[in-house]
C-alpha cells in the first residue's frame, strides 16, 4: 500500500483533479445457492393468483436468478469471506495500517454492536476506527466516500470497508405472504421485495499512488419527502411490514441521479465516462444508465441478471468484476451511479 500524501483539495475552476484516495484490492462473495426468478414464481403461482406470467421477472425486469445464503449465515460472514479476499497477501505491517474498518450493509447482525466490530475480531486487525454505517442501498457508497475523506484529511492510512447482505431473508418472508394469497392492490407494492439477491463485498482503500489515480469527486442529492416510497420493518409481534412502490421509487431515482450525473461531469470538465457502475434494480435502472453515460456497449458493468439487486453489494461486487476485466486502461475514466430508499442519490468519479 502506498501512503504518499496528495493535495485533495480542489475549486470547480481547476483543471487537474486531485485524487482522494485509490482501491487498492477488491472482494466480493456469492453464496452457493442459486434460485432461479421462474422457480420463485412458480412457487407463488402467480399466474392463477395473481395473473402474472411465471417468466414476468426473468424478462420485464431482467432477473434471472439470485443467491441466497444459508439460513445459519449472518451479515458479517458474507463480508468477511469478501474482506479475506482484499487482505489476502498482506504482511503484518501492511494489515497494521488499516485504521479503520466500516460495515455499510443493509442487515446487521446485531443491533448492539457494531457489525463492524465483529468483523475486525474475526480477521483479526487492529484498527481505531471500527463502526457501521447505513443508508439503505446506498449504504456502501456513503462508506467509500467517508473513508475517503478520513484518508484525504490524513485522519487515517488506510480503510477496509464491507458490506454482507442477507436481503433474502425478506425476499423470502414476501413470497410466503404472496402465497398465502391477498388482494392484486396489496401485492403489487411487494413484488419489487422479491427482485433482491444475498452478497458480500470489500474493498480496501489507500492513499492514491499518484495524484491523478482513484476517487476524484462524490456527489449526492437527497429527497426525504420519499421516505414512504420503500420501506420494510418488524412488528413486536415479529411480522414482516413491507412497501415498495418499485415504478415511483425507481422514476424518482432515476432523475436524482440524472442530475446528479449531469453537475459530476461538469465539475470535473469531462464529456463522460469510459465506464459505469450502476446500482442495479433490473433492467430498467441498468438501461437507464447506459443512456445516461452514452458508454459503449458492455462498459456499464451487469451484475443484475443472476445476481439480481445485490443492494449495497453492487458496488463492490462490480468493481472487483471491473477490476478483472481485459479492456480496462490506466486512465479510464470510472463513474458510479448509486441510489437508494429515502431518497438518495449520488455520484462517484473515479481515475483508474
Amino acid at each position: 500500500m502506498n501512503h504518499n500524501m496528495y493535495p485533495t483539495r480542489f475549486t470547480s475552476n481547476t483543471v487537474c483533479h486531485f485524487s482522494q484516495s485509490e482501491v487498492v484490492k477488491t472482494g466480493a462473495y456469492l453464496p452457493k445457492y442459486s434460485l432461479s426468478s421462474v422457480d420463485l414464481m412458480q412457487e407463488i403461482q402467480t399466474e392463477r393468483k395473481y395473473g402474472l406470467p411465471h417468466d414476468w421477472m426473468s424478462k420485464d425486469m431482467g432477473i434471472l436468478s439470485r443467491r441466497i445464503s444459508r439460513p445459519d449465515q449472518m451479515p458479517s460472514e458474507l463480508a468477511c469471506h469478501a474482506a479475506r479476499q482484499c487482505l489476502e497477501g498482506l504482511s503484518v505491517a501492511e494489515l497494521d495500517e488499516i485504521d479503520a474498518v466500516i460495515f455499510c450493509g443493509i442487515e446487521r447482525d446485531r443491533p448492539e454492536p457494531s457489525t463492524a466490530h465483529t468483523i475486525q475480531n474475526n480477521l483479526g486487525l487492529k484498527a481505531h476506527h471500527v463502526f457501521d454505517v447505513a443508508n439503505a442501498c446506498f449504504g456502501f457508497f456513503e462508506g467509500v466516500k467517508l473513508a475517503s475523506a478520513l484518508i484525504a484529511s490524513h485522519a487515517i492510512r488506510c480503510a477496509l470497508v464491507t458490506t454482507g447482505e442477507i436481503s433474502t431473508r425478506v425476499a423470502l418472508k414476501v413470497a410466503d405472504m404472496l402465497k398465502n394469497g391477498m388482494k392484486p392492490e396489496q401485492a403489487k407494492h411487494l413484488w419489487g421485495m422479491l427482485s433482491v439477491g444475498d452478497a458480500g463485498g470489500a474493498v480496501l482503500l489507500s492513499p492514491p499512488s499518484n495524484p491523478y489515480r482513484g476517487f476524484v469527486d462524490f456527489r449526492q442529492r437527497s429527497a426525504s419527502q420519499y421516505v414512504q416510497l420503500c420501506h420494510y420493518s418488524w412488528s413486536r409481534e415479529g411480522k414482516l411490514e413491507a412497501h415498495m412502490n418499485m415504478a415511483q421509487i425507481v422514476g424518482r431515482g432515476l432523475k436524482l441521479n440524472k442530475q446528479v450525473y449531469q453537475e459530476s461531469i461538469e465539475r470535473l470538465g469531462w464529456h463522460s465516462f469510459d465506464w459505469m457502475i450502476a446500482h442495479q434494480t433490473g433492467k430498467t435502472s441498468h438501461q437507464h444508465a447506459e443512456r445516461l453515460s452514452d458508454s459503449k456497449e458492455g462498459r456499464v458493468i451487469k451484475t443484475f441478471p443472476k445476481l439480481g439487486n445485490i443492494t449495497t453489494a453492487t458496488l463492490p461486487v462490480s468493481f472487483k468484476k471491473l477490476l478483472a476485466s481485459d479492456s480496462l486502461n490506466r486512465g479510464d475514466k470510472i463513474g458510479g451511479l448509486f441510489a437508494g430508499s429515502g431518497l438518495v442519490a449520488g455520484q462517484f468519479a473515479y481515475q483508474f
